[in-house]
């Protein structure tokens, strides 16, 4: 063989080899895509095509200031809250009947569904029990049999209305005092309702608070191996398991907790896929931001300091839609609270006070009006009316 030769040979097999691995990696590629493609979950009223449904909450009054400062959003889901606390149905089953107002804005289920007559519906329902009767008990008992069946029957007549329960919503939140061996049972036995009753189009919904600090109680620790396990009712109950989303880091916080919200996210993730269940992020918005007066303060007091539009699509945002569409195989609805929260008695925060002090009892929520700055306006629009993420209706 000349050199000249070799040289041909040699650079033909080169190219040979290089041609044969792009083709090799083109086809694992192509498996890989696939294989996400045929991995997409899927379960009781998902949207089709892989598509994500919008809610936007979380009261009454800031539904209808949405729908009147944001008619480009076809709203597709709306989010209420009631609650299960006591046997008797007049007694409770809050806003469902008749207006109630927990100085967090309005909640009237009656007004919201007529101003969004085809929207779907996600239903917050609280039996929390600190310093209370123990709820989660007496439905596990069957002491509130008459209230569940009564609550059942009115959002089966809701159909073709697609209701999203979220029954006992962020049961590992230290907040509201919830056990395992009860809200599990309490759970089941409100699930079983709806399959007695056969309500097709009420899906039940477990939702995970994904906070990162238990305060010490290892019941809502969510660092711990099998803490999600030990807290979930079963496959033939839960239809839809969800997430709260107010931040994807630490940023926003003061102090080190001993997890971190991202981690506890991601832990639903995986659990959900274990069990072949869609996820929602049952609720989000940019906590310690103030979009009208465009400033930014940690969660646990009151300090604001000026950011721009920008800023704040980019600090909150862009990881936030960037989280959802990097696992749209498994996160299928998202609820958004936009709100005016200190507008709200529950959720004012004066400045200078620290979280659970009077004057800012709840924590410094902010301003998460969409509304509130043409720039978010604007660029939260080009998120959700993208119909390739995003389903446009809610009538499917």
């Amino acid at each position: 063989m000349t050199k000249n030769t070799f040289i041909i040979f040699t650079v033909l097999s080169f190219f040979i080899m290089i041609t044969a691995c792009e083709s090799q990696q083109y086809q694992q590629q192509k498996n890989t895509r696939s294989k996400i493609e045929t991995n997409n979950i899927s379960g009781k009223l998902t949207p089709p095509d892989n598509k994500i449904l919008l809610f936007i909450g979380q009261d009454s009054d800031t539904i209808s200031n949405y729908i009147a400062a944001v008619p480009e959003d076809n709203i597709e889901g709306v989010t209420l809250y009631s609650q299960i606390k006591s046997a008797q149905p007049s007694e409770t089953l809050k806003a469902i009947f008749s207006p109630a107002f927990w100085q967090s804005g309005s909640v009237d289920f009656t007004k919201t569904l007529a101003d969004s007559p085809n929207a779907s519906i996600a239903v917050g329902l609280a039996f929390d029990n600190c310093n209370q009767d123990n709820h989660q008990a007496n439905i596990a008992n069957g002491l509130y049999n008459e209230t569940i069946d009564v609550m059942v029957k009115h959002f089966k007549s809701l159909a073709p209305r697609k209701v999203f329960l979220r029954i006992g919503y962020e049961f590992d939140g230290p907040w509201n005092c919830y056990t395992p061996k009860y809200y599990k049972l309490a759970f089941q036995r409100i699930a079983k309702a709806i399959t007695k009753q056969n309500a097709d189009n009420i899906a039940t919904v477990w939702q995970s608070a994904s906070w990162p600090d238990s305060f010490g109680n290892p019941l809502y620790d969510t660092s711990l191996d099998g803490h999600l396990n030990s807290w979930y009712p079963g496959d033939e109950y839960v239809d839809w398991i969800g997430m709260s989303s107010f931040y994807r880091n630490l940023s926003q916080w003061n102090y080190m907790p001993p997890s971190t919200p991202q981690a506890g996210q991601e832990s639903i993730l995986v659990f959900a896929k274990a069990h072949k269940k869609p996820v929602m992020i049952a609720e989000s918005a940019p906590q310690g931001f103030r979009i009208g007066e465009l400033t930014s303060s940690v969660i646990q007091e009151n300090l604001p300091k000026p950011i721009t539009a920008v800023q704040i699509w980019q600090i909150w945002y862009q990881p936030y839609f960037d989280f959802i569409y990097a696992n749209n195989d498994v996160i299928r609805a998202v609820a958004y609270i936009n709100t005016h929260w200190d507008s709200q008695g529950m959720w004012q925060c004066t400045k200078g006070i620290a979280a659970g002090s009077p004057g800012c009892s709840q924590g410094n929520w902010g301003d998460s009006r969409i509304q509130a700055n043409d720039e978010i306006k604007a660029r939260w629009l080009e998120q959700i009316n993208n119909s390739n993420y995003w389903i446009q209706t809610s009538d499917y």
